[in-house]
This record gives C-alpha cells, sequence and structure tokens, in this order.
C-alpha cells in the first residue's frame, strides 16, 4: 500500500506525519512525502533590470529547497524518535500546486490514499479541514484521510461509515475495507431514518451478501433532532477511531462538524476522517 502525504511542515503536519508512520506499519505501508512550492511572479522588466529575473528564480528556488532540506531531516529524525525509521519514505519537492502535483503523483506512483494534517477547528468547512486539505478533497478521486492536529495514533479499532445507502456508496464501502482491513475491525455503517424504508433494507441486505467475507454492521438510528446530532450522538455514546463520509454533500460535511452538540462535546475533535468519492464525479464539494 503506498500513502501520498503532502507537508508544509507546520506542526499540525509533523504532527499528522507521525501518525502516517505508525498506520504506514500497520499497513505495511510506504510513504510518499511531498512539499510543493510556487515561483514568485516577476515581469520581464523587473526593477527595469531584466536580466536579474533568471537570478531571483534561482536565488528563490535554491532557499526554498534549503528549507526542504532542513525540514525533512527533522522528519526523519521524528521517525527515528518513534522507532520507525524502517517505514519506507520517498522525499518529493515539485514546484506548483500541492493539488496539481498530487494528482500527477496518484497517477504515476499508484498512490492508495491522501493522509494530510489539518488544524481543525469549529466554523465553515475551508476552517475544519483547512485550504490545501479542502483543495486536495475536491481535487483528487482517491480517499482523503485528514488528521487533526490534536490526533494521537492508536491502533484503529472503531470504524464508522456514514451513509445514505446510495448505488456509489458501495465503492466507498469497498475503498473503506481496502484500507482497514488490516485491522481486523468491524465496519458500521449508520443510516438515520425517520420511517421504515424497504430501498434501503434492500441495498443493505445486497451490501451484506457481497460484502460477507467483511467484518460489517449495520447500524439504523432513530431520527432525533437533526441527521448530524444523531449520529453526533451515536458516536459520542459508542465512539470510534475513524469517521468515513462521502463527500457529495457539503452541506451534511460541515454540518456533521459544527451541530450542537457537537459543539457541546467535541466529538470530532480528534478523530480521523476519512473522506471518499462518490463514483468517479469529483462533485461539488
Amino acid at each position: 500500500m503506498r500513502i501520498l502525504f503532502p507537508t508544509d511542515f507546520s506542526d499540525a503536519a509533523n504532527n499528522a506525519f507521525t501518525y502516517a508512520l505508525h498506520l504506514a506499519k500497520d499497513l505495511q505501508a510506504s510513504i510518499y512525502v511531498l512539499h510543493t512550492y510556487m515561483q514568485p511572479v516577476l515581469t520581464a522588466t523587473h526593477g527595469g533590470q531584466p536580466e536579474i529575473v533568471p537570478e531571483v528564480y534561482e536565488n528563490y528556488e535554491f532557499h526554498q529547497f534549503e528549507s526542504y532540506k532542513r525540514h525533512t531531516e527533522l522528519l526523519r529524525s521524528i521517525a527515528i524518535e518513534k522507532d520507525l525509521a524502517a517505514i519506507p519514505l520517498t522525499f518529493l519537492f515539485e514546484e506548483g500546486t500541492v493539488v496539481s502535483n498530487a494528482q500527477e503523483i496518484i497517477e504515476r506512483e499508484k498512490i492508495d490514499f491522501v493522509l494530510m494534517g489539518t488544524n481543525r477547528a469549529q466554523g465553515l468547512i475551508d476552517k475544519i479541514f483547512g485550504s490545501n486539505t479542502l483543495g486536495v478533497i475536491r481535487g483528487v478521486k482517491i480517499p482523503v484521510l485528514s488528521v487533526p492536529r490534536e490526533s494521537q495514533y492508536k491502533r484503529i479499532k472503531e470504524v464508522i461509515f456514514t451513509t445514505l445507502f446510495r448505488d456509489n456508496d458501495e465503492a466507498a464501502l469497498q475503498e473503506i475495507f481496502t484500507i482497514v482491513r488490516p485491522f481486523g475491525v468491524r465496519v458500521k455503517c449508520v443510516y438515520v431514518h425517520k420511517e421504515y424504508n424497504a430501498e434501503v433494507i434492500g441495498i443493505s441486505e445486497r451490501w451484506r451478501k457481497r460484502f460477507q467475507d467483511e467484518q460489517l454492521e449495520f447500524v439504523f438510528l432513530d431520527f432525533k433532532e437533526s441527521i448530524e446530532n444523531t449520529v453526533n450522538l451515536y458516536i459520542n455514546e459508542h465512539g470510534a477511531d475513524l469517521l468515513c463520509l462521502v463527500k457529495r454533500n457539503r452541506n451534511f460535511l460541515e454540518r456533521i462538524f459544527t451541530s450542537s452538540i457537537s459543539n457541546r462535546l467535541r466529538v470530532h475533535a480528534n478523530m480521523a476522517t476519512l473522506v471518499l468519492q462518490e463514483g468517479d464525479d469529483p462533485g461539488n464539494f
């Protein structure tokens, strides 16, 4: 398995790197560490001295690379300190945006999922995930694991997948099992309902047959105040190490992190979140 880890070398990213190391050990995975930079925009007549423009670019890239080397040495020291130096690491230093480089590397290296650190904050979805993480979630077609700064890695024991039992959710469930199967844990498919829905029951039975060799559980919750509060109450009562969501509904994802019960109990503050595609469509997220 291959994990892409884009980093800006912030404290949140360094914490996520430690998380990635432990996860890679449990998954027997390798990590591709990506750091990107953007060249400054200069005109050909910069300062009336066009001949200095190439020199400015060269010096800027040199200083960016020197900073990159210092930070990668720090990451290697973290791996040694955590006794995880045996994890295969590939360091990549690329010009351009995080998203464009991530897209290219995912295709070239056959990456299984992306892992990124975030300074998770209450508020709008861009604050919850951060601009870089949100850009990657929007721009790639593989799962993105968001690790909040407060999160400390522990072996995954409880996995919750919030689902509407749509056809495309079946592919997302398959991706979840691909990632968590080595942990031997049960994936709980959580659905909030107001009344009996024969179509949902039929799809759940189809999933049960398709994933009969997996550890799968269906949890049907009675609606309480709102879908988001119902899910949050369940998480608070039963706990979870990994929350999995399909990214189709930006508003739902935003509300599940900012609903009143979530604000009161902060059940998501330390929880890693796996955001999955809805089929092949990147969607409007």
